[in-house]
Parts: C-alpha cells; structure tokens; sequence
C-alpha cells in the first residue's frame, strides 16, 4: 500500500539510529578482541579467537561505513534527509 510520510519519517529516524549503533557496537569488539589477544598468554586458540573478533568487529565498522555512504548518496539523489534523525518526542 501507499507509505505515508510519518512512515517514512519514522525509517529514516531508524535507519539513522541504528547505524552509529553498529559502528559502536564494532568498536567495543575490537576492544574485546583485543583484550582476547592480551590474555591468551601466547596460547595459539586464544591468539586465533582474538584475531577472528578484531576482524569481524572492523567489518562491522566498514558495513557501518559503507551503510552509511548509501544514506548520504540516496539524500543527494533524492532529496530525502534519511542522515539526518530526530525521535518522535515532540
């Protein structure tokens, strides 16, 4: 059916919210892969487990990235503001 503009208001307030979640989501996990890393003591499975959280956690940022480079390109082209979000609680 037709999306009226509340319902297209209230996407781009999503869209726009949870993409800096993601990057600071990511940024915590290499925090943790990090911390994995440090105390595996040399131990070759904790070293592994460290690395594999540091590389799936700076993919997470570059999806953010990335993610966030199609908002700003799809408001150039369309005119829509979905970077910039507001919550509803006027």
């Amino acid at each position: 059916g037709d999306h009226s503009p509340e319902d297209q208001q209230r996407f781009e307030n999503i869209l726009g919210a949870i993409i800096p979640l993601i990057g600071f989501i990511a940024f915590i996990m290499v925090i943790v892969g990090g911390f994995k890393i440090l105390t595996s003591s040399g131990d070759a499975k904790g070293m592994a487990a460290g690395r594999q959280t540091i590389t799936l956690a700076v993919a997470g940022i570059a999806l953010a990235i990335i993610s966030w480079l199609v908002l700003v390109i799809v408001e150039k082209i369309t005119g829509v503001s979905v970077t910039q979000f507001t919550f509803g609680f006027n």
